[in-house]
């Protein structure tokens, strides 16, 4: 009772915000997921095709493998991610490689950067 009692006396008001806050429709949230799995998805396809540097065959291995791994997994792979960080910076690693490769390959390919003959099989 005495509980209660202090409760009661105890209480504070909150006031109601003045400015009421506009709830994204479901629509718009439809709108939302979809443009972050088409930009997941790209993100990914880019990745692959990059790594693959041309092999069809890893090419379509790398893109399977996403979409396993996006599909079946992504809760657990999220969550394991989370508690092992240091496979973020392994990640991040190998995107920037594969950018850095990418990029000089195309200045190579424009003919603004030349790379000696046994080292072109990297880019």
């Amino acid at each position: 009772m005495n509980d209660l009692r202090k409760d009661l006396f105890e209480i504070k008001k909150i006031k109601s915000p003045t400015k009421k806050s506009k709830e994204p429709s479901f629509i718009q949230s439809v709108f939302k997921v979809l443009f972050a799995d088409i930009m997941i998805s790209f993100d990914n396809v880019i990745g692959v095709v990059g790594a693959a540097k041309g092999n069809f065959g890893f090419m379509i291995f790398g893109l399977v493998l996403s979409v396993v791994l996006t599909g079946a997994l992504a809760t657990y792979l999220a969550n394991y991610i989370q508690k092992h960080l240091w496979i973020v910076y392994i990640g991040l690693g190998f995107i920037l490689l594969v950018a850095i490769q990418l990029v000089i390959g195309g200045l190579a390919d424009l003919d603004i950067l030349s790379i000696n003959e046994q080292f072109k099989k990297y880019f």
